[in-house]
C-alpha cells in the first residue's frame, strides 16, 4: 500500500491513537531535594514524612550518614532496607549492617494508585 498514512497489518488497519486530553495528577516532591517525584514506581517512602522520595536521594543521604569504607557500599536489600555491604574478594560479599529504611507495617497511599503493570 504505497503512500498510505495507514498501515494494513494481519488484516486490521491501525490508526495512531492520539493522546488523550487527561488533567496530570500533582506530583509529590522529594522530602530531601524538593523536586518532583515523576517515577513512583522506583520511589522509597521517606522514613520521617511518609511521601515519596527520590531511590537516589535517599541512597546519598544513607551514605552520608553511615559513611561507608573503600571495600564498603550502601546497597538496596528489598523490602524498604539498605545494607552497608562489605565485599570480600572477587566474589565474596557480607551485609555488615542492615538499615530498614521503610515503615514495614503498611504500604502508603502513594504506593497504593500505582497501576500494576508498572511496579
Amino acid at each position: 500500500m504505497a503512500g498510505g498514512g495507514t498501515h494494513r497489518r494481519g488484516g486490521y488497519y491501525h490508526h495512531r491513537r492520539r493522546p488523550e486530553n487527561r488533567p496530570e495528577a500533582p506530583q509529590a516532591l522529594c522530602p530531601v531535594c524538593q523536586k518532583p517525584v515523576r517515577e513512583l514506581s522506583s520511589a522509597i517512602a521517606h522514613r520521617e514524612t511518609g511521601g515519596p522520595a527520590h531511590f537516589d536521594c535517599v541512597l546519598n543521604v544513607l551514605r552520608d550518614e553511615h559513611q561507608p569504607a573503600d571495600n564498603e557500599k550502601i546497597c538496596y536489600l528489598g523490602n524498604g532496607s539498605f545494607g552497608v555491604v562489605q565485599f570480600r574478594g572477587p566474589i565474596g560479599f557480607f551485609v555488615r549492617k542492615r538499615i530498614q529504611y521503610e515503615k514495614t507495617d503498611a504500604a502508603p497511599e502513594w504506593r497504593r494508585i500505582i497501576p500494576r503493570g508498572a511496579r
